[in-house]
């Protein structure tokens, strides 16, 4: 009988040492999360962007082709009514020529509905520090020169014009801390767990010479690069020329 009591004994200390060690454990997080991408588009109001097309009219009334648009876009955040619920440290180079530069994706957000988002144009003062970014190909054609003040450009768009004496080239750079441009776009991102998201940004280039500064490449000039009067007028067009679809 002695013996069936400690075998009964031993039995309950057993039972009772398994149930403490499941008080123990800690509960797995709830919170589930998804990923939103944003595929780049580019237009000229409402029509299509179509590369070293000489085809294009701003308004100020100058006829353009585009050849180029390089940038970075960094710090984008996610809203619910005004209350920051997201926030990514990832820098992403965009060519709008390249399909392998064309798609900004974010990852690992907590799966709820948002109503609005904001970025950067540019890179804030502790990114924008020379060759504090990868030595990738993009990187280094993005770099601002030194004697310049250093750190990389924001924005490169390149192309043609039709001036009083032909067919010429302008160049609008930014670049330099103190240029970068925040933007701000309600839009209604309802995100779900294993769905990834898929929406659309474009770019509406006529925006960088209308507002809400007009810019006329006859007057305002066609190189910016240096130019703290060109790239300020620039940069206050460039909270504008983003939207979501």
């Amino acid at each position: 009988m002695k013996q069936y009591w400690v075998l009964f004994f031993i039995a309950g200390v057993i039972a009772s040492g398994c149930k403490k060690e499941k008080e123990d454990i800690i509960p797995a997080p709830t919170t589930k999360y998804g990923e939103v991408s944003f595929k780049m588009k580019y237009t000229v109001d409402a029509a299509p962007l179509y590369f070293d097309s000489l085809m294009y009219k701003n308004a100020a009334g100058n006829k353009y082709s585009v050849t180029k648009i390089h940038y970075y876009l960094s710090h984008f955040m996610l809203y619910t009514k005004g209350e920051l619920k997201y926030s990514s440290k990832d820098i992403f180079y965009l060519d709008a020529q390249s399909s392998l530069f064309s798609e900004v994706s974010l990852k690992n957000i907590p799966v709820m509905e948002y109503d609005s988002v904001s970025f950067t144009i540019g890179l804030d003062t502790d990114q924008n520090v020379s060759n504090s970014l990868p030595a990738s190909n993009e990187n280094i054609v993005m770099i601002w020169p030194d004697m310049m003040g250093g750190g990389y450009h924001f924005l490169k768009l390149e192309g043609h014009w039709n001036s009083a004496n032909g067919v010429e080239g302008y160049a609008m750079h930014i670049g330099r801390n103190g240029y970068c441009m925040n933007i701000g776009i309600k839009h209604i991102i309802n995100l779900q767990e294993y769905k990834p998201l898929n929406l659309s940004m474009t770019m509406n280039v006529n925006e960088w010479f209308a507002n809400p500064n007009m810019y006329d490449l006859a007057n305002d000039g066609v190189y910016s690069m240096g130019n703290a009067v060109m790239m300020k007028k620039l940069s206050e067009n460039g909270t504008n020329v983003f939207s979501i679809q």
